[in-house]
């Protein structure tokens, strides 16, 4: 009994430096206890030091131990892992070792969503991003994925569940695949195509219209839209004889699908088809059906080519009280203005082209049409021919505005300044009429617009 007691006692005593050093991986905690904590705070810091230092080669082996050890320590693992194997993978030449790293990197980001998945800032799907960005970067030839299919569905996982929060990162390199995809194999992937096109664009024209001017994010959407729409348009997907070969046949045999119908829609509006036998089809069967933004802004398109311009207003007005998007309702009080302009009535055209603007503040055509409106319709603003001169001057300020909201209308914008620019009344002209340079002057009669003398 003394013996067995003394054993036990012995047992008992040994316990808590048995269990002093843990790893993070045995006991489920961040850091593990005793002497392993230690090794793995220690090496935790040192990986991060030599991480800022872009001294990957002295980091891999702190990398090592705490990614084996302690996995759930911090984000920092996998942060700093990812660059560690980045610069393996530069620096192997070796084809099968090379696969062996990128594995492990793709392991890596699904470590870290399996651990640090829930962050508030750095979710699941923003990590799914970085590991489709560096899947797009590294994969090997060896793994069979020439035009990154499996990147391509990451993405598209990403934006079903982030829709108008997806980053514009994700968005773009969504659409570059698609196009990449289509350009291989363009009867197969077309139709995919175009609803990709429509899904990405739409959610960017959404966050365009609900960021802040001086939102620092608002660049890198209006780059992306930019980008994705000149890569569209010189896809050859979207032209109007391409579209009415796709979709011509497809009408009758689907005028009870409206997910089909509203498709088509959308892609003639896009692509400005929208005097297409086609489009009025299908905006007709629509219509029919399940009246929509799509359908009356189909028929109003007819209208428009029949020249019965009071029919088309009718149908403009009921598709933007049917819209629920506000980038597309400011793309409707845009065709107005185009409308009341045709019909020589340049009041009620600024007044829709305000109101496209107060849907999306992104609408740089809209700034361009008042400008437009400003030296067309100027003669009867004033009896002074230099004093019209002066409609030039707020043009000019519309113009300057239609740059900073949409960069894709810069070059037609600087077209017009540099086109108007030399017609501003002289100097001398000016002096004459009591006004000089730098003062607040009102342009008159009906564009009655405040603007600096320039």
């Amino acid at each position: 009994m003394k013996t067995n007691s003394i054993f036990l006692g012995v047992v008992l005593l040994a316990l808590p430096s048995m269990t002093f050093a843990q790893k993070g991986t045995s006991d489920g905690s961040k850091y593990g206890h005793g002497e392993d904590s230690i090794r793995c705070i220690s090496n935790l810091n040192m990986m991060v030091q030599y991480s800022k230092q872009k001294d990957y080669a002295s980091a891999a082996p702190c990398f090592e131990i705490v990614y084996a050890e302690c996995p759930k320590c911090s984000k920092n693992v996998y942060i700093n892992g990812a660059e560690i194997l980045a610069d393996q993978l530069s620096k192997e030449t070796d084809a099968a070792k090379k696969e062996k790293i990128f594995d492990r990197m793709m392991k890596l980001y699904d470590d870290r969503i399996k651990y640090f998945g829930r962050d508030k800032k750095y979710d699941k799907y923003y990590i799914m991003g970085k590991k489709a960005a560096d899947y797009i970067r590294y994969v090997p030839e060896s793994k069979n994925d020439p035009n990154k299919e499996v990147a391509y569905n990451w993405l598209g996982e990403i934006i079903e569940a982030k829709k108008e929060a997806t980053s514009a990162t994700v968005l773009q390199q969504r659409f570059y695949l698609s196009a990449n995809l289509y350009q291989n194999n363009k009867d197969g992937f077309r139709d995919k195509f175009l609803s990709d096109y429509l899904t990405v664009s739409g959610y960017i024209s959404e966050k365009m219209s609900a960021l802040p001017e001086n939102d620092p994010d608002l660049p890198n959407y209006q780059g992306a839209k930019a980008d994705i729409d000149q890569k569209f348009a010189s896809s050859g997907a979207a032209d109007c004889k391409t579209l009415d070969g796709v979709y011509g046949s497809k009408i009758e045999a689907n005028k009870g699908d409206k997910e089909f119908l509203n498709m088509v829609l959308s892609l003639y509006a896009l692509a400005d088809c929208e005097e297409s036998s086609t489009y009025f089809k299908a905006a007709a069967y629509k219509h029919k059906i399940d009246p929509s933004a799509s359908s009356a802004r189909g028929l109003a398109s007819q209208s428009i080519k029949n020249k019965d311009y009071n029919k088309a207003l009718t149908y403009l007005n009921d598709a933007i009280n049917l819209e629920t998007k506000n980038s597309e309702k400011s793309k409707l009080q845009y065709i107005v203005a185009t409308i009341y302009r045709d019909m020589k009535n340049p009041t009620a055209a600024r007044t829709a082209a305000q109101k496209a603007i107060s849907f999306d503040r992104t609408n740089g055509k809209a700034y361009l049409l008042i400008g437009n409106l400003y030296v067309t319709f100027n003669n009867d603003i004033s009896d002074d021919a230099i004093i019209r001169q002066t409609s030039y001057w707020v043009a000019v300020d519309q113009w300057e505005k239609a740059k900073q909201a949409d960069p894709s209308v810069a070059a037609d914008a600087n077209r017009l300044i540099n086109k108007y620019k030399p017609y501003f009344p002289a100097a001398d002209q000016l002096f004459m009429r009591n006004i000089t340079k730098g003062q607040s002057f009102t342009v008159p009669g009906w564009i009655n617009e405040k603007t600096t003398v320039k």
